[in-house]
């Protein structure tokens, strides 16, 4: 049989294919392989999370406080000033009453102490108000 085509057959038949490398067949694995599930990578990333922060909560209680402790003020005075009270001239209001503004002011401080660390605060607070004595005219 002088066929070429004949003979192309023959050759084809008896070619076999080379067995894949290491490299195709890991690749082919993996790409086979079951998908991870994205639910268990979240609980795994969350449980660590969950571990770091109490391990840092663990330490924030059992550490030693870097502040010292806060003063413990005591009152140890309280004054108030003599009220200063000022009349002005009387003025006539919308329904047609008549009124005299007065305003008095006045200051209060408080003195506290803390014998422990010897601080002292002062809080000075001046007040000041105004209101409208109503008058009666006949």
């Amino acid at each position: 049989m002088t066929d070429p085509d004949h003979d192309l057959e023959q050759a084809l038949r008896a070619l076999r294919p080379a067995a894949p490398g290491p490299a195709v067949t890991a690749r082919i694995d993996a790409e086979l392989a079951p998908p991870v599930a994205r639910r268990g990578v979240i609980i795994a990333w969350s449980a660590g999370f969950a571990a770091a922060a109490a391990a840092l909560v663990a330490f924030v209680f059992v550490a030693e406080p870097a502040e010292p402790e806060a003063p413990a003020y005591q009152l140890v005075r309280a004054e108030r000033t003599r009220p200063e009270v000022q009349l002005f001239r009387p003025v006539e209001l919308a329904d047609g009453s008549y009124a005299r503004p007065v305003r008095v002011r006045w200051e209060d401080t408080t003195r506290w102490e803390d014998a422990r660390t010897q601080t002292r605060l002062i809080d000075h607070r001046p007040n000041d108000r105004l209101a409208f004595l109503p008058l009666e005219t006949n």
